[in-house]
């Protein structure tokens, strides 16, 4: 278990009516991001009265994220001319992401996602049907419905018939803030009370070892303007900030040392773990991705300064089990700008390795297993100066985004030129040979309609023959690349509940976790959408379950700290 100061090993209550407890609620959900407002929202829903507590103002990943919702069968889906059906949906997802979950608990988030969508709407987050079918990572403002996965990669269509199924709230920029505003809205105008800026230290347990509520540590109300400024200065979309947000995340918990007063917390039916990956706790990654973790300058890390693991290891700490913890998101965008993806992506010898129209995630994850996770995009002068133009001309949110990080690294990230094979191989450090017979093989005339040895179809196969040739470095750990980051691994659950369970498969009584604090429908594989998706449907679990608990007997052992 990584050590941590944000949470302490728990404390066993004998007699629970002894204790002069500072807050009593049904369910206490600990962070208030997407998954945990729509934890607590259920929660209220189903009749229990909910206190919600967050490190810092809540939001957390969500609200600084995309907004993407993946959902199947949708009205959206039917005004924009698309016809899609569960079946199709879990087909798909079933390729995606494979087994982590059980295939019902899959299904069910595909037959219940049009009804989620619309649950959504209802509590105010708002969607639209205006389609974007070109390959993007994320759609343009004035577009809210796009393939945001491998739906239209061929190995994956031919196992299901493509649909757009990336559903992104209205708005313009990045849409997460819309969702989680929305949602956090509607959750006070149904009760649902918040404490920001106070850190869960510790879980509390009765003698039957359920879990029956938390200990707070509260940043002292005259220091809680510094907190939320430390905060606010790991925003993930900013670049070259690794070093900086090190340092705000580290006053912020100076900051949380400084308060001595300590709140007990009840919660009688259950308390929901809802406080993200750990994207931001450098010490777990080395134990888990220790590869990330010793080239986190040059990532991306989606997520806020409270995706620090501390509902894991608050989990962990009363016999909660993790598994994917290795699990990543890594994401290296070859396009857009879309002519870049008339190039190929070699390694370190030179030798190609991937299909070049996959989804990001599986690109940055299929660089990071290369050599010293080096890669090169090898394409031409005309492709490249189409790239530029795409780059400065497209509008503000895709210049912003996508043309900002691709001209840097096409400027600062160490592209190479060459007039011929051999001396592109001398400068990049290719093997000039393999080089040699990965452009030749790559050359060769195709039937539009059959795929390479990769997947690549051969109507999306610009041919290289002769040069001058551009390779644009597209490594790990190239600070100009950009790879967007987050963790996928968490506490395991039970499926029909969220309940964490324990290495032997039992559940503890009264303790929950949802969305990236908990093992979930995309722990072993991501395309866009599925972690609010998850979010949300694990969300909704866990609040249901813990607002409708009437189990107050346990014989789960309390884990002893070592």
């Amino acid at each position: 278990m990584a050590s941590n100061d944000s949470w302490l090993p728990p404390r066993r209550i004998a007699d629970l009516d002894a204790v002069a407890w500072d807050e009593v609620t049904d369910v206490l959900v600990v962070g208030f991001g997407g998954a945990g407002a729509c934890a607590a929202l259920q929660a209220r829903q189903d009749g229990a009265e909910v206190l919600a507590v967050d490190r810092f103002r809540g939001g957390g990943a969500t609200a600084y994220s995309g907004g993407i919702i993946y959902a199947g069968a949708t009205r959206f889906q039917k005004q924009a001319g698309f016809e899609d059906s569960v079946e199709q949906m879990y087909a798909y997802l079933r390729q995606e992401v494979g087994d982590v979950v059980a295939p019902r608990t899959l299904l069910r988030y595909c037959e219940q996602s049009a009804a989620n969508l619309e649950w959504l709407i209802e509590h105010g987050v708002p969607y639209a049907a205006e389609p974007y079918l070109d390959k993007t990572i994320y759609p343009p403002d004035g577009k809210f419905l796009y393939y945001s996965g491998n739906e239209k990669v061929p190995e994956f269509a031919v196992i299901a018939k493509p649909a757009p199924r990336g559903h992104r709230p209205v708005g313009t920029g990045l849409t997460g803030h819309v969702y989680f505003s929305a949602l956090a809205q509607s959750a006070m105008r149904a009760g649902v009370k918040l404490r920001p800026h106070e850190r869960v230290v510790r879980l509390l347990v009765d003698t039957h070892s359920r879990v029956v509520g938390v200990e707070t540590a509260p940043v002292p109300e005259e220091q809680r303007a510094e907190h939320d400024a430390q905060y606010s200065k790991v925003i993930p979309m900013i670049p070259f900030k690794a070093e900086s947000s090190e340092v705000a995340t580290a006053a912020a918990r100076e900051l949380e040392s400084r308060g001595s007063a300590r709140r007990l917390i009840r919660a009688r039916r259950g308390v929901i773990l809802a406080t993200g990956g750990f994207a931001f706790n450098l010490e777990m990654m080395r134990e888990h991705q220790p590869f990330f973790a010793r080239n986190y300058r040059a990532l991306m890390r989606l997520g806020s300064a409270g995706c620090d693991g501390s509902g894991i290891e608050l989990g962990r700490s009363v016999g909660g089990v993790t598994a994917c913890m290795d699990k990543v998101y890594a994401a290296r965008n070859v396009a857009p700008p879309n002519a870049l993806l008339d190039g190929i992506l070699v390694n370190a010898e030179g030798r190609r390795f991937v299909n070049e129209d996959a989804y990001s995630g599986i690109l940055g994850l299929a660089i990071a297993q290369q050599p010293k996770g080096e890669a090169w995009l090898i394409l031409s002068g005309a492709s490249l100066r189409r790239a530029i133009k795409q780059a400065l001309t497209s509008g503000m949110l895709f210049f912003k985004f996508y043309g900002v990080p691709a001209l840097l690294n096409i400027i600062l990230g160490g592209t190479r030129r060459a007039s011929t094979v051999g001396r592109l191989a001398h400068k990049c450090g290719f093997n000039e040979s393999v080089l040699g017979a990965t452009l030749k093989d790559y050359n060769k005339p195709t039937d539009g309609g059959k795929t390479d040895d990769f997947g690549r179809l051969g109507e999306n196969r610009i041919p290289l023959p002769k040069g001058p040739y551009y390779a644009i470095n597209m490594s790990i750990p190239n600070i100009y690349a950009f790879t967007y980051f987050f963790t996928l691994g968490g506490l395991v659950v039970d499926e029909d509940t969220g309940a964490v369970k324990t290495a032997d498969g039992r559940t503890i009584d009264g303790l929950y976790a949802a969305g990236r604090a908990a093992v979930g429908l995309c722990s072993n594989g991501y395309i866009s959408g599925m972690s609010i998706g998850d979010g949300m449907f694990s969300g909704r679990r866990a609040g249901h379950a813990s607002a409708v608990s009437t189990s107050t007997v346990s014989r789960t052992p309390v884990a002893q700290a070592s």
